[in-house]
Order: structure tokens, then sequence, then C-alpha cells
């Protein structure tokens, strides 16, 4: 019975060491690396050593104390949760408040067939964490309180009617993402940059184990061995960092699935790490569809929900990919079986072209600066600086031409560019707010401002539009003043 006091596995001690573990990783590998520096001659010496030891010690015991204090049950309607190294400590979760079970299986859990479980909540007591974890339990008491919470949530008395887990349904998934998805998903993203990046952090960390001098020698040397070699080595680099970040799209999104159970969607994701994320219809504020350059030229974009759940520190709880890859023409019918009643449309009423010149001068603004001081120091060479206009003239042209907007019934909907190309579609309830603006340059011109803000996490996601007719500006106060 889930009444009965149940404690979280074992493995959950050797997770809370792990954890703990790793915010201890700087400060032990900065006593290691001094430790080191000198030969030791007596007990001092070896001090910071041994202290290492027992701080390590200390966590071990510290982990299976916690672990053992720590009980959960569902009881008269509650999540009831027991835990607290020093001080025993009581969370009761009413089940009408939990919005949903967000389960994932790391390296540590599917040996053991376990699963991590967090719990979300209507109006989380803190922002910056889930409302309750349970770090590892089996996923047969999973299920069960899956199962027990459907229950007590819609009041039937047979777990018969209650969902399957995913794990056991057989349906075909409502969305899923094969091979050929992932490579695309993998191939237009970021992760190149990313992974290159984190390769350049790390070694600038390691100034006291890696010897640059001597370094920096040996590449002087072979770079005198001649352009091409040198050109051909940054050419293969670029190629690993991205046959690197494809393999890393594969893990993370690998077996994506989607599952539309009762009124949640359930996501589910990872090879290594294996998620499931459990999105509430209720709670959807808003649907985003986002388009890269690359995906854009060749008619894919991802499309992402903003939940009025999540936490801070879990960015993928605020704004969720629902569909991470997509043709865009498959958009409109994947979203009208998920949220049919929102209008997905793509003519939108597009920015006058009196806002094209402002446009493009935001952009280029940025030029000018860096031009003008490297004419002033490197003169005549700085001028080639001027060159860099012309891709920030067309990125502000770009940003114009996608400009836009439209009003269907009780639906705005609005389109905008930085790098990436947005459309946001909003239902005038869920709109917090919506702001207008217009400058002492914009009203010589009749043009205006509006962004508009709905709910995303614990704060908000804006969208912004800049440089529209001043008519259409206040139309769409106007609609959203009033009730349609």
């Amino acid at each position: 019975m889930m009444s009965e006091h149940k404690r979280l596995h074992s493995i959950s001690a050797v997770a809370n060491f792990i954890k703990q573990l790793k915010d201890l990783i700087v400060p032990f590998v900065f006593l290691f690396v001094l430790n080191n520096r000198e030969e030791k001659n007596g007990f001092w010496d070896y001090l910071p050593l041994l202290s290492m030891a027992v701080v390590l010690v200390f966590v071990l015991v510290f982990g299976i104390i916690k672990w053992l204090r720590f009980t959960y049950r569902v009881e008269e309607g509650e999540l009831r949760i027991e835990y607290g190294l020093f001080v025993k400590k009581k969370r009761y979760i009413p089940i009408d408040r939990i919005q949903s079970l967000n389960f994932s299986e790391g390296i540590l859990h599917r040996p053991f067939g376990l699963v991590k479980v967090k719990i979300e909540t209507a109006g989380s007591s803190n922002s910056r964490e889930s409302e309750a974890e349970l770090t590892a339990i089996t996923k047969k008491e999973a299920q069960d309180l899956e199962n027990m919470i459907y229950v007590e949530k819609k009041g039937h008395t047979a777990v018969e009617d209650s969902p399957e887990s995913s794990e056991t349904r057989e349906e075909e998934p409502y969305f899923s993402l094969g091979s050929k998805d992932i490579w695309v998903l993998a191939a237009t993203s970021g992760g190149v940059g990313v992974i290159i990046s984190g390769v350049a952090l790390f070694l600038s960390q390691m100034n006291e184990l890696i010897p640059y001098e001597a370094v920096y020698e040996e590449v002087a040397v072979f770079v005198q061995n001649g352009v091409f070699v040198v050109a051909m080595t940054a050419f293969l680099g670029l190629i690993l960092a991205w046959v690197l970040s494809i393999i890393w799209t594969f893990i993370i999104y690998g077996d994506f699935k989607i599952k539309i159970v009762d009124d949640h969607i359930v996501m589910t994701r990872g090879l290594l790490e294996k998620k499931q994320v459990t999105v509430p219809l209720n709670r959807v504020q808003g649907i985003r569809v986002v388009e890269n350059p690359i995906r854009q030229l060749i008619g894919y974009c991802t499309v992402h929900i903003e939940n009025a759940g999540g936490s801070v520190l879990e960015k993928d709880s605020m704004s969720i990919k629902l569909f991470p890859i997509v043709k865009k023409e498959q958009v409109p019918d994947l979203l009208k079986g998920l949220f049919p009643d929102y209008i997905i449309q793509h003519d939108f009423k597009g920015l006058p072209g009196r806002s094209m010149r402002r446009y493009v001068l935001r952009q280029t603004a940025w030029v000018l600066v860096p031009t003008a001081a490297a004419c002033y120091f490197y003169w005549p060479y700085g001028l080639w600086v001027s060159l860099l206009i012309l891709p920030f003239g067309v990125l502000g042209y770009f940003q114009y031409r996608a400009g836009g907007w439209r009003i269907d019934g009780g639906q705005l909907t609005l389109r905008y560019r930085g790098l990436l190309k947005n459309t946001m579609y909003m239902k005038k309830s869920r709109i917090q707010s919506l702001d207008t603006k217009v400058s002492w340059f914009q009203s010589r011109k009749e043009l205006g401002s509006l962004s508009t803000t709905v709910k995303s996490g614990v704060t908000g996601h804006e969208s912004p539009v800049k440089d529209l007719d001043q008519e259409d500006v206040k139309r769409i106060a106007s609609w959203f003043s009033h009730r349609v």
C-alpha cells in the first residue's frame, strides 16, 4: 500500500555522495595541485590529502544518514515526505496541486531498474527547484505513485481506470524522431560551437598542468611547415567537433517520442539518460515556432511550448521543445491534433516600408565604433573592418522582413527575429501583459513598438516587435483591452 512509509532505493545514498562530491571537485583539485608542488618530508605535508579523505568519509556517512531518514507515502489525499539530516522535516503536498511527475533514468538508475521522480506543482514553494524529488525508486513504485495520484485527482475508485505508464503502453506515439531527423537536428544546431567553447574553457583552467610555453613553441614550428597543413588541421578539428556534436545530439534526443495520456503530453527521450517529461495541456501558455537561418532554408523548424510550471534551475522545464526538429509544412497538422483551439497560419501583416531603414541602421550602428577605432590605430588597414557593415545590414533587413502580426478572434500571433526567426501564438487569456512604446524618433515616422509576456516558468517569455505602424499598435492594444 502506498500509505505505508516507503524508503528510497539504497543507490540513493551513492547518488547523494556523488552529488556532494561534484561540488567538492574544484577545491579538491586545488588542494591536490598545491600539495604536489613540493617534496613531502613529514606528517604536515600530507595533511591536505588526509583532510580530503576525512571530508570524503563524512560526505559518504551523511549521504547514508540522509537516505535512511527519507521516507514518502500517499495518505489522506496528500503526498507526505519526511526527511532531514539532523532535524526531522515534513512536507505535505496536496494531490490536487501536483501537475506532473517527471521521470529520468541516469547511469546509476538503469542497471537497477530505477527512476528519479521530480514532482511539479502549481505554484511551487521554491522557484529554483522542483517541489519534491525522489532520487531513486523502482519503476513499479513510480508507476504505482503515478496511478495513485491519478486516482486521487480524478476521484476514481479503481486503479484500472488510471493511465498505464509510458513503459507499458503499446499504442503508436503521436510524434517521434527518426535517425534522419536527429541527423538534421545535429547538423543544423550550434553544437559545434558549444563543444569548441567547452574545450577552450577547460584548457583555460589547466594553466598549472599544461606547459603552455612549450606547446606554443611546438605550434610555432608547426606553423612554419606551411599554411596548408595548419588549415587542414583546423578543418579536421572542426570536423571532429561536428562529429562529437552529432553523437551528443543522438545521446540527448535518441528515442524521442510524444504520447498523449488523458489531458497530458508525455515526452520521453535519451539514450544514456532516459527522461520522461509530463506537461498538462492546461499549463501551456503559448506556442513558439523557431527557425534558425539554416533550418529556414531547408524548410525545418523547432516548436516550443511555454510552460507555466518548471523551475529556474531547469530551463528545459519552462520553454519545452515539443518538436525538436520538424518540417515546417507539418506543423499546422501536428499542432491541430494537440491544440485544436489554436489557429496556425503563415500569412501576416508585415511592417511598413518606412521602418526598414530603422532596422538596418540599428544593426549597422554596432559596427561604427570598432570601425572608427580600427581606422584610428591601423590606418588604412582598419578600413577592412567596415566590411562588417554588409552582413549586419543584411541581418537588419531580414529582421524587418520577418516582423509581422495577426489577430484571429481571441488569438494574437507575433513574428519577429533576432538571429533566429520566432513566431509566437498566444491566446488572449494567457497573455500576462501587453506593453506599447513610441519613442520621439518613432513618432516622427508614425511607428511604435509592442511586446507581450506570457507566463513561462516562474518568470515569463517576452515577444517583442519593433517599428510597427502606430495604427496597428493601437489596434492590437485595443484588442487586448476589450473582450472579444
